[in-house]
């Protein structure tokens, strides 16, 4: 996997395909891995770019908090160095946030928005409550007992009942993040800015894809990011729950291939 340094500390990413420059950035507690079977379809036609975010996969992890906005800069550094201009941003759930402070304070470099399981919305208070509780947990049990409860929420009945190898992907990939850094998002996600007056002014195609039995993001919210969007379309994927790219890697990249043939032509 290539690696270079952004701001002094190492940056993993991973790489497909020549064309149009598409970047795609994961959820919290996860990696590039999740992006990897969506990325090889769609390599004939596009450059894909997927980060490992400080503190996962590959990448360091220096002292956090690890604010969006903080991560929104690693992103564009990592575009940067890459030469990308202009190219479709994508963020799965946290890696939403992310693309939302990125197209707040970048919206000229992006060509495209693609949205997966995340939502416009700051944390309310019960989100902000829950947030401090996994924090604690974390600290005082350490990182097993609070993902033991977490990981199985992102994934559907229906992922969890026939394909168990799905859940063993999600569990490698969040076992390899350190407790400081599952604390370092966690405090980033409670204070993030909502971001739903900012999606009026997103001129950009946007792309929104829900799991159909996501637990964490109801598709009722994806639905309504979508139609705040001047610019978007809405795409359901049957059976998946919060991590569609894994749970239903076919049609999430069916979605996504449409979406920048769209654009090239």
């Amino acid at each position: 996997m290539p690696e270079l340094y952004l701001r002094g500390w190492r940056f993993h990413y991973a790489e497909w395909g020549t064309g149009l420059p598409v970047v795609l950035v994961h959820g919290f507690p996860l990696s590039s891995e999740i992006w990897a079977e969506v990325a090889v379809r769609l390599g004939d036609i596009s450059r894909v770019v997927a980060p490992d975010l400080r503190g996962h996969g590959d990448s360091e992890a220096p002292p956090g908090p690890y604010s969006m906005d903080d991560l929104a800069e690693d992103v564009v550094g990592l575009a940067d160095a890459l030469g990308f201009e202009r190219f479709v941003l994508g963020g799965h759930s946290m890696g939403g946030y992310v693309a939302f402070r990125v197209a707040a304070r970048w919206p000229e470099r992006l060509s495209g928005l693609v949205l997966v399981a995340t939502r416009a919305e700051a944390d309310t208070e019960d989100g902000r409550a829950r947030r401090r509780k996994a924090i604690e947990r974390i600290q005082v049990e350490g990182a097993s007992a609070f993902l033991a409860d977490f990981l199985p929420n992102l994934v559907s009945d229906q992922t969890r009942r026939s394909r168990p190898e799905v859940m063993a992907r999600l569990w490698e990939a969040a076992h390899r993040v350190p407790d400081r850094a599952l604390v370092a998002c966690l405090q980033g996600m409670m204070d993030r800015p909502d971001s739903r007056q900012l999606l009026k002014q997103l001129s950009v195609p946007a792309l929104v894809v829900a799991g159909e039995q996501d637990a964490v993001v109801p598709v009722e919210s994806a639905r309504a990011m979508a139609e705040a969007l001047p610019r978007a379309r809405l795409v359901v994927v049957a059976g998946a729950g919060h991590v569609p790219s894994v749970e239903a890697p076919e049609a999430t990249a069916s979605a996504l291939r449409e979406f920048l043939s769209a654009l090239r032509a």
